[in-house]
């Protein structure tokens, strides 16, 4: 029978599909001479050291899927991707790049990710791609688990060039951050690395800020963080105009805020200013309310149209605030309508309906105080006479079910929030 089946599928080793073909008929004999036996379970069953394509023609994709399947763990959907993103003539580079990954301690389910989003890597030269910016790491301090962590979050370091754009980042970079920061800071993915004109501004903009006054930690808070390192990467003069006009505002370089404030100024157009603007007016602010809510708590300039309706209409219609005591507590706006300020809000509602506190509580004490101090203060402590607390505090309950609307609550009452 095997005499008749070698007959039925000659061995023609020329091109890539009758390897694919053969190797899958003599596998299902299970005719092992073919292979070395010295293959670990890890490795694909046609061995990289044999080239079975002497025309140079490229592997067939679905010999290469099983090969991404069984030696780099790639899931079938994966290896599909891959392989048709990336043709190979060889496994010799990629199995050098598989080894190098495991030897740095990366996990399958890491390297799979990996490949995953970088594809090419596997034509590219290990030890002259990857090792060397392993090594780079390895001498700033970069190493072992924080290496692995930094690779597999920002996978676009692989295509970096380590002359051109990671050691030119890490000099802007390094006097600023502790290494801790700095990995942090590699390991946000960040398309940066590879824009030399926006890297360039990172460092005259570092310069700018510490000539106004603001302190390291500020910085540092900028670089590490993916929503703000925009801000340093902008434009040298327009940066420049964006800081003189925070301060220009009142904010104090010094303070974290100052920071925030930029990142507003940064990101809004004189035309989105001025429809904020707009809006806030419309919900009862003056101008002068405005700028002084804006230098409380920066980041309400970003909140969309609808989200700062629905929270200044619960605080003026339901609980009877004034717009200007919102402006007085902006950070009031900062908080979720339906998981935080309500429920709160609630508790103390039905305390002050039910008699059981009757003094003035600042909304600042209502929704800036942690969980655990609101609980302990409001909740826990009157639970004995309210058992319901509990589930309104956590939503479950609302003061409607105890009959206890905002609307049936008295002009004194509501004078108490604020």
């Amino acid at each position: 029978m095997f005499r008749f089946c070698f007959k039925a599928l000659p061995l023609p080793f020329h091109s890539c599909r009758s390897v694919e073909i053969s190797v899958t008929h003599l596998l299902f004999l299970q005719i092992t001479p073919v292979f070395p036996k010295s293959l670990s379970s890890k490795t694909c069953e046609l061995s990289p050291k044999i080239d079975f394509s002497p025309n140079k023609t490229y592997f067939d994709r679905s010999f290469f899927g099983s090969y991404l399947r069984k030696s780099w763990g790639l899931s079938p959907e994966n290896a599909l991707f891959v392989s048709e993103r990336v043709k190979i003539k060889t496994l010799e580079r990629p199995e050098a790049v598989l080894s190098l990954f495991r030897d740095y301690g990366f996990s399958e389910t890491q390297i799979s990710k990996i490949v995953r989003f970088r594809p090419t890597m596997l034509l590219a030269d290990a030890e002259k791609t990857f090792l060397p910016k392993f090594e780079f790491f390895h001498s700033i301090g970069i190493s072992g688990p924080d290496l692995v962590l930094v690779i597999s979050k920002n996978p676009i370091l692989l295509s970096a060039s380590l002359e051109k754009s990671i050691v030119p980042f890490y000099d802007v970079i390094k006097s600023e951050l502790p290494v801790q920061k700095v990995v942090k800071c590699f390991g946000r993915p960040a398309w940066y690395f590879l824009n030399k004109e926006v890297r360039s501004n990172i460092g005259p903009n570092i310069s700018t800020l510490k000539e106004v006054g603001v302190p390291n930690s500020s910085i540092v808070f900028l670089l590490v963080h993916s929503r703000l390192s925009f801000i340093l990467q902008q434009n040298t003069e327009k940066f420049k105009e964006n800081v003189a006009k925070v301060i220009g505002m009142g904010f104090n370089p010094s303070l974290l805020l100052f920071c925030n404030a930029l990142q507003v100024i940064s990101m809004l157009s004189k035309s989105k200013w001025e429809e904020k603007m707009e809006l806030y007016k419309k919900c009862g602010w003056t101008e002068d309310e405005i700028l002084l809510a804006f230098r409380k708590s920066p980041l309400n300039m970003l909140f969309r149209e609808k989200n700062v309706v629905a929270k200044m209409s619960f605080f003026v219609n339901d609980m009877g605030l004034q717009p200007s005591d919102i402006a007085q507590t902006p950070d009031a706006l900062c908080r979720s309508l339906e998981n935080w300020i309500i429920p709160r809000c609630s508790v103390i509602h039905v305390l002050l309906f039910k008699g059981v506190i009757k003094k003035k509580i600042p909304l600042s004490t209502i929704l800036k105080s942690t969980k655990k101090y609101f609980l302990d203060r409001f909740v826990l402590k009157y639970q004995q006479e309210i058992p319901q607390l509990s589930s309104i505090f956590e939503g479950k309950m609302s003061v409607a079910e105890l009959g206890l609307g905002f609307g049936n609550m008295s002009e004194r009452n509501k004078c108490s929030f604020k």
